[in-house]
């Protein structure tokens, strides 16, 4: 029986994280394995097809259901692969550096906003550091500009009694803008804050 960690990360049960079980297309192994496990074989474990997933990947992985469990898994990390940079600001003769890897476009623009959060304070002063975060298959890196409203807006309307729902607000903008940026690249990903912004200050409902 496989321990409930990751397939894509290092969280589970050594770092007390909750993972859940995924399923996906079944091979043709994968039908011969559910035809022993029924018969008098009585093979035990969790089914072949299937594989554990933390929080921050389930929704990555809950897209790619129609593919194999090594179709899927190939394809994260392949094309959904990113990197955190941080930028010093400050020294500006600090080249910017790599701070953060993983895969799944949603861990990615997680990570992104709870580094870049803390940058910015609710009047709008920014402090001198700042984030970017690239990706691979050609897709430019994903910032926001120095003077930017929207930040300035996410910052004011985070919850702060509760970190546990603050960080849910954070999730649910990251696994929109992940899908976004599946469907229309980089543009869909802009939008989408966009438009969580909108109905943030109420001008969109």
């Amino acid at each position: 029986m496989m321990p409930p960690d990751c397939f894509l990360c290092d969280k589970g049960l050594a770092t007390g994280d909750n993972c859940e079980l995924i399923c996906f297309a079944k091979t043709e192994s994968d039908h011969q394995w559910h035809t022993l496990a029924q018969s008098e074989a009585g093979l035990t474990g969790h089914p072949p097809e299937c594989g554990w997933f933390c929080e921050q990947h389930l929704e990555t992985v809950k897209s790619l259901t129609h593919l194999t469990i090594s179709g899927a898994l190939q394809h994260i990390r392949e094309r959904e692969s990113w990197h955190l940079i941080y930028i010093d600001l400050f020294d500006r003769e600090t080249p910017p550096m790599i701070q953060r890897t993983g895969v799944g476009y949603e861990s990615g623009f997680c990570e992104f906003w709870d580094h870049i959060l803390p940058t910015t304070e609710t009047d709008g002063r920014r402090y001198p550091s700042d984030y970017r975060l690239g990706f691979r298959c050609g897709i430019p890196d994903y910032s926001l500009p120095r003077s930017c409203p929207d930040l300035t807006l996410i910052k004011q309307n985070l919850p702060t009694a509760e970190e546990e729902t603050a960080t849910g607000t954070i999730k649910q903008l990251s696994i929109s803008q992940a899908a976004a940026l599946r469907t229309n690249g980089l543009p869909g990903a802009e939008e989408c804050l966009r438009q969580y912004c909108d109905r943030l200050s109420g001008t969109q409902p």
